[in-house]
């Protein structure tokens, strides 16, 4: 389906500005400041996420959670939060929701990335995890992206999608494109700045023509779709007419031509209501410290997020809110105790703070898993279906019962898996719900099913411990899921089927 397409430090504990919050269905934008163009900015996101609706055909009305954008108000503060002087914005995963952080600075000059750029960008990684999980080739999952991250909203109502990405253009007009042979076989993982530059300006490009050259994209889909049904020892010279080669002469004489780009002029587009407040006072005040912790802090910042949010809590003393982040930071940091007295206090606050009884959940557990005491087993249980009464749809609390089942022992209940594949539903960019949920998967005996649902993080274009784990675990279920099929035809029985 997509291959047709073608498609400086800051401190960020300090001051505190105004929060204000944009609500919509795909999206909770939070912007620091009384950001007066918030509403607007909201109102493109729900647009553009109708237009990979639209492109993409997908239809299916589940929601999956929200994803959180935080508009922080200057580059300095992003940069600080991703511990990388480089980049401009990012998104990513916490056990709970998919974020994204941005600064609300405008673009220096047109060869700047704006902030919708990388969010449109970002988003449409998401996306295709959401609802396209499968393997493709690095070069295509960050051309894919480029390909959508520059789209313009005339006043007319039309969607403009497919405009040269200008932050791309001086490394591929100045620094020439990146080898095609080179971009086939490699993924982004220990590319210099410059070359980084040519790869995701090459993979746009790449990704352009095909959308636009009808008498390549036969050749395109073809070959994405053995990479994603794992064929072995391709050739990416047999699957384009001159080979790689001639695929690269002719990219670059397209690239001396004036590109087109797309215009979708929506007929039946609905965009449901948007929302816009001021956030509460407590939240506001710990947004930042709460992006600090659920940003995967190093071992070693713990205790000082701690500390800032248990002095920012401090001062919103009735802020259920604030005591249940406080509680989940010092469960972050091995402070268990104080971890389980703020979830307590967070919970005769709020007796439906889904948050404070997961933390008070997983405090449980460990000491569950500690005594064995059917005492301590019970409490634990309590407090996680708790968790997921108060909120149904928080993956965390869904996952937790599945972990108390997997570390009592036994038989899992079908209810177990049930959990954990909601879980994953609602988040299945989540690598780690994704790693558990192939785990379980696999238990159930469906090694081949296993395997593919670890396909995205195997083939992630960036290099990672994750991605390399997800490789090996990958071969094992492969080789069980052969091992299967072989014994299944000396007995004469079918495997059953995935």
């Amino acid at each position: 389906m997509l291959a047709g397409l073608m498609l400086a430090g800051a401190n960020m504990g300090a001051a505190h500005a105004a929060w204000y919050q944009a609500q919509t269905r795909h999206f909770t934008v939070y912007s620091e400041g009384n950001d007066e163009k918030l509403r607007g900015f909201a109102e493109r996101l729900e647009k553009f996420d109708y237009l990979l609706r639209v492109v993409t055909r997908v239809t299916d009305p589940e929601r999956g959670s929200p994803v959180k954008v935080y508009l922080l108000s200057n580059e300095g503060k992003v940069k600080a939060l991703a511990r990388n002087p480089n980049i401009g914005g990012f998104y990513t995963t916490s056990d709970r929701t998919a974020f994204a952080v941005l600064s609300r600075e405008a673009k220096v000059n047109q060869f700047d990335f704006g902030a919708e750029e990388i969010l449109f960008h970002e988003y449409t990684h998401h996306f295709m995890l959401h609802h396209f999980p499968a393997a493709y080739p690095a070069w295509y999952v960050e051309g894919f992206a480029e390909f959508f991250s520059v789209v313009k909203f005339p006043k007319n109502g039309s969607i403009e999608f497919g405009h040269v990405p200008m932050a791309r253009a001086p490394g591929l007009v100045l620094g020439s494109p990146y080898p095609v042979a080179n971009l086939f076989a490699r993924d982004t993982d220990g590319l210099s700045l410059r070359d980084g530059d040519r790869y995701y300006g090459t993979a746009w490009l790449l990704t352009h023509y095909f959308q636009y050259k009808e008498e390549r994209r036969t050749e395109i889909a073809a070959y994405l779709k053995d990479v994603a049904d794992g064929a072995k020892d391709m050739k990416p010279d047999s699957y384009f007419a001159g080979g790689l080669a001639g695929l690269e002469k002719d990219l670059k004489a397209y690239m001396r031509h004036r590109l087109n780009a797309s215009v979708l002029t929506p007929k039946e587009m609905k965009i449901d209501a948007i929302t816009v407040a001021p956030v509460d006072p407590a939240q506001g005040a710990l947004i930042e410290d709460e992006l600090r912790l659920i940003n995967h802090p190093r071992t070693e910042d713990l205790p000082g997020i701690v500390t800032a949010i248990r002095t920012t809590a401090a001062k919103y003393p009735t802020s259920a809110y604030a005591l249940a982040l406080l509680a989940e930071a010092e469960w972050a940091a091995d402070q268990k105790e104080a971890a389980l007295a703020d979830a307590d206090r967070a919970i005769a606050i709020d007796p439906k703070s889904s948050r404070a009884y997961a933390v008070r959940g997983e405090v449980l557990l460990e000491k569950a898993h500690d005594s064995d005491a059917e005492t301590d087993w019970k409490a634990a249980l309590t407090s996680i279906v708790r968790a997921n009464r108060a909120d149904t749809e928080d993956p965390v609390p869904l996952a937790l019962f599945y972990r108390y089942h997997a570390m009592r022992g036994g038989k899992m209940p079908d209810i177990g898996y049930d959990g954990l594949f909601k879980a994953y539903s609602l988040l299945p960019q989540s690598p780690e719900y994704r790693f558990s949920f192939a785990h379980a998967t696999a238990i159930r005996g469906d090694y081949k099913t296993a395997s593919i649902l670890l396909d995205p993080i195997a083939y992630s274009p960036h290099g990672s411990d994750m991605r390399n784990a997800a490789l090996r675990l990958k071969a094992e279920f492969d080789a069980q899921a052969a091992e299967k099929e072989k014994s299944a035809a000396k007995t004469g029985n079918p495997a059953p089927a995935s």
